[in-house]
């Protein structure tokens, strides 16, 4: 290890015997993802000051780390809701119409027949809210099943974006897949 912090055996063996925070410093689409995220939050221009190639990454990986954290009312709710067409977009692009139908019947469960504001505070504003103390409503079903059905989609999306991210110089075009697991 390269830190000292205690890492079980489990864990140790997944991650070469490195922590995790030691474990991510050697893979390179952390690496560009934890850059990405500190260009858009300490930059004046921040998202804008990406390119292209950088905004469709950003984006979709945000997409993931929403969805896996919190669902897809967390995409909506968070800053992340601000980037769906570029999201859906970058789908195409992709090819990962699956998840991009899942996206697809999620926003019109939250925001039936309307774009997406781009605006948090008025995205938030028009997404519903569970009411303390009452039953679940109809609408948070639908989503806990589209998020159901993410979670249980095989995650070709991360290859694909391991893939754009070589194929456009975001990493080293030689970063095997060993380094891109741990």
């Amino acid at each position: 290890m390269e830190c000292g912090e205690p890492v079980s055996a489990t864990k140790a063996a997944k991650r070469d015997g490195l922590c995790l925070r030691c474990s991510g410093k050697r893979n390179p689409f952390f690496v560009l993802h934890s850059s990405l995220i500190d260009r858009v939050c300490r930059s004046p221009r921040g998202f804008d000051d990406l390119s292209d190639a950088e905004k469709l990454y950003f984006a979709l990986t945000l997409l993931q780390d929403e969805v896996n954290n919190g669902g897809f009312h967390q995409f909506f709710f968070n800053s992340s809701g601000a980037y769906y067409d570029l999201i859906e977009s970058a789908l195409v692009t992709l090819d990962e119409l699956t998840v991009l139908e899942l996206l697809r019947q999620a926003k019109q469960i939250v925001f039936p027949g309307v774009d997406v504001p781009v605006d948090s505070k008025t995205r938030r504003s028009s997404l519903c809210l569970p009411e303390p103390d009452s039953p679940q409503p109809e609408w948070a079903n639908k989503l806990d099943e589209l998020d159901r059905r993410f979670y249980s989609t095989p995650n070709t999306l991360t290859g694909k974006l391991q893939e754009f991210a070589r194929e456009r110089g975001l990493v080293s075009a030689e970063t095997n897949d060993k380094q891109a697991q741990n």
